[in-house]
């Protein structure tokens, strides 16, 4: 079957706002070293290191451990100096618009003539490597995704509530996807008014939940809508992250 260049441009310009809309972030091994991987799923795409807006460390007490960021061309790694417990990321995909013509472009509004619509498209990350014992006080990411209690002590098939937050604030009526890289298009029930569910844990290994949340914005030149998407992730199965 003959596809045309139209098409093929059609194709990859809704690629791209799918990118930008339904990726998320998430930490991984990768060949012995600290990743943040950037996907839809299962998927493990390149990205824009400058994207990374801000990355801390933790020890289990919730003192800081410093990290180093290392920019490769297509990703990131972490190395932090010690192991920390846990790692918090911020991620920055800018801005994609749609011009009068239907096509999106990685820019903002006001940059668009005829522009019809826009969003600005920010990723969060809260992952759990090696803590024992209760969950440290955390710093406030404009969404995230705590757990009410430790993750890494459980195992597949053992119940974890969540409790969802949008600018330090319960969020009710999120939908999470409990196994994102294997069932992403599998949602929870909606999250009670304490921003609070109940799930059950899916992987004896690395799990990653994950939750999205948009947002209008009125009267903004660049932006009709900033749209949050937010994993935590962790190692179930062995008491801790090896």
């Amino acid at each position: 079957m003959r596809v045309s260049m139209a098409a093929v441009a059609a194709l990859m310009i809704f690629g791209a706002v799918q990118t930008a809309s339904a990726h998320g972030i998430w930490l991984a091994e990768r060949w012995g070293e600290l990743g943040l991987v950037y996907g839809h799923g299962a998927s493990d795409d390149s990205y824009d290191p400058a994207k990374v807006a801000a990355v801390k460390a933790l020890d289990e007490a919730g003192k800081p451990v410093a990290v180093q960021v290392a920019r490769q061309k297509t990703h990131v790694l972490l190395a932090p100096e010690s192991e920390p417990a846990v790692v918090l990321v911020d991620f920055d995909n800018g801005f994609y618009t749609e011009g009068s013509d239907g096509k999106w472009v990685n820019r903002p509004k006001s940059e668009v003539k005829g522009a019809r619509q826009a969003g600005r498209y920010l990723k969060h990350t809260l992952a759990f490597r090696h803590l024992h014992g209760d969950v440290p006080d955390l710093p406030a990411q404009d969404l995230q995704i705590v757990p009410l209690g430790n993750p890494t002590e459980l195992s597949a098939g053992q119940p974890l509530r969540l409790r969802v937050l949008y600018k330090g604030e319960p969020l009710a009526g999120a939908k999470l996807i409990p196994d994102y890289v294997n069932m992403s298009e599998t949602k929870l029930e909606a999250t009670d008014p304490s921003g609070e569910v109940e799930m059950t844990v899916r992987n004896n290994g690395l799990n990653v939940i994950a939750v999205a949340h948009a947002v209008p914005l009125e009267n903004d030149p660049d932006a009709d809508r900033t749209q949050h998407f937010a994993t935590l992730s962790f190692e179930a199965g062995h008491g801790h992250a090896h």
